[in-house]
């Protein structure tokens, strides 16, 4: 208790003298236009990772860094912040947010859910028929006006949206779709699966719900409007990347040979 007031106290007397020791891991606080609201430009894609901190800016005013970030029907997104230094806790202080940049969508949840730790995840699936654009806000409720260039994080973003290149539902033959969770989450991974034509037109949908270690064994012919058809699958789901296990199994009841293709998600 006595070696954090020390360094409260210090940090706030840099933080009151205006002080701005070495900052260059968050370079986006010194642009013309920075980070600190809906204004930014720093926009976050599948693969981006960046290293940032939350010092306090001049005035002192407390540093907010604002993200923002696409959100495709039918697809899904993680966003990740972990290496976090003490005293930074985004248990409350890292969210996603409507585009009106008020209305607050989702605070995070355990990197590893279940596992209590510092690392804090956000992961969610684009709703809506049409594509929007919504933020992520990470900031410190703890240190606020006092904190210093020490108080760094990384934060990196995915597309977690799984495809798959192939089901046939016709001539004969039928696909049954194989989804696994194998975390040892305590809360389960719900998801979307979308039966799209060859020419990218929806057929239907359904929903799934996994516990830790569960598995979906789903016959694709007994989803509505799927039924003698044939095309592609994606899977919008809140697992984060590469928490699900899937594959699609097609027989070719005249000849025995199965076609199996793999989920796959978008390479890093």
């Amino acid at each position: 208790m006595m070696r954090r007031s020390i360094w409260l106290s210090l940090a706030l007397g840099l933080a009151l003298a205006g002080a701005r020791t070495s900052s260059a891991t968050d370079y986006w606080d010194f642009s013309l236009n920075n980070d600190n609201g809906v204004t930014t430009k720093n926009q976050m894609y599948h693969g981006t990772s960046q290293q940032h901190d939350l010092q306090t800016n001049p005035g002192p005013v407390a540093d907010q860094d604002w993200y923002f970030v696409p959100n495709f029907p039918g697809a899904s997104y993680e966003a990740v912040i972990d290496s976090t230094s003490f005293p930074l806790d985004f248990q409350t202080d890292f969210q996603r947010l409507d585009f009106d940049a008020t209305t607050v969508l989702q605070s995070s949840e355990e990197a590893d859910v279940g596992y209590a730790d510092f690392s804090r995840a956000l992961r969610w699936q684009g709703s809506g028929a049409t594509i929007l654009t919504q933020f992520l806000r990470a900031q410190s409720s703890y240190c606020g006006v006092i904190c210093g260039f020490g108080e760094q994080y990384h934060i990196r973003f995915y597309e977690t949206t799984v495809a798959v290149p192939r089901f046939n539902n016709a001539g004969g033959q039928v696909t049954v779709l194989i989804v696994q969770n194998p975390t040892g989450w305590t809360r389960n991974i719900a998801g979307t699966v979308y039966f799209w034509s060859s020419a990218g037109t929806l057929l239907g949908n359904t929903t799934f719900s996994l516990a830790a270690k569960a598995a979906l064994v789903l016959n694709t012919g007994t989803v509505p409007g799927v039924a003698g058809q044939s095309g592609t699958i994606t899977i919008a789901h809140d697992g984060g990347y590469g928490n699900l296990a899937i594959k699609a199994v097609a027989l070719e009841p005249a000849t025995g040979f199965s076609f199996d293709p793999p989920g796959l998600y978008k390479p890093l």
